[in-house]
C-alpha cells in the first residue's frame, strides 16, 4: 500500500511539474508547526505550504484547534479549510509539492482577547509595596 501511495505522489508530481505557476482551489488536509498540507480539488494531489511563507507575520500552531493563527492579525488556517494555492515546486522524483497561498484565512473574532475596560484596568493596576500607605501632607 506505502509503495502505490509513493507511485501516485511520483506520477501527480510529474504530471504537474510542467504547470508551475497555475492556480489551484484545493482543501488544507493537515496542520503543523511548520505549515499547511492542502489536497488539490482538480487532481486530489496532496502539497505542502512552508509556515514561513504564509504572510508577513508569525503564525503560532493551536494544535487544539488545528490551526495556524497569525500572532498580530488573528487571520487564522484550519483544518477542512478551502484555499487557493499556487503551484511553486514539483520535484517528481520525491513525490513532493510545493505551493504558496493565494487566498487569505478566515478572521474570526473569536480569536482575539477582550479588551479590559477602564474598570477593569483599575482593577488590576499594581499597588504600591510596603506597610506604609503614603500620604500627602499640607
Amino acid at each position: 500500500m506505502k509503495a502505490e501511495r509513493e507511485t501516485f505522489d511520483r506520477l501527480l508530481a510529474h504530471f504537474l511539474a510542467d504547470r508551475v505557476g497555475a492556480v489551484f482551489d484545493g482543501r488544507i488536509s493537515g496542520v503543523t508547526r511548520v505549515g499547511l498540507f492542502v489536497k488539490l480539488d482538480e487532481t486530489g494531489a496532496d502539497g505542502f505550504v512552508p509556515a514561513r511563507t504564509i504572510g508577513n507575520e508569525y503564525f503560532r500552531f493551536h494544535e487544539e484547534r488545528h490551526a495556524l493563527v497569525g500572532g498580530s492579525s488573528g487571520e487564522t488556517y484550519r483544518l477542512g479549510d478551502p484555499v487557493t494555492v499556487k503551484l511553486v515546486e514539483a520535484a517528481p522524483l520525491a513525490g513532493a509539492l510545493r505551493f504558496e497561498l493565494i487566498s487569505e484565512g478566515r478572521y474570526e473574532a473569536a480569536s482575539r482577547r477582550p479588551r479590559k475596560t477602564h474598570a477593569a484596568r483599575a482593577a488590576s493596576a499594581p499597588r504600591p509595596r510596603g506597610g506604609k500607605s503614603r500620604k500627602r501632607r499640607r
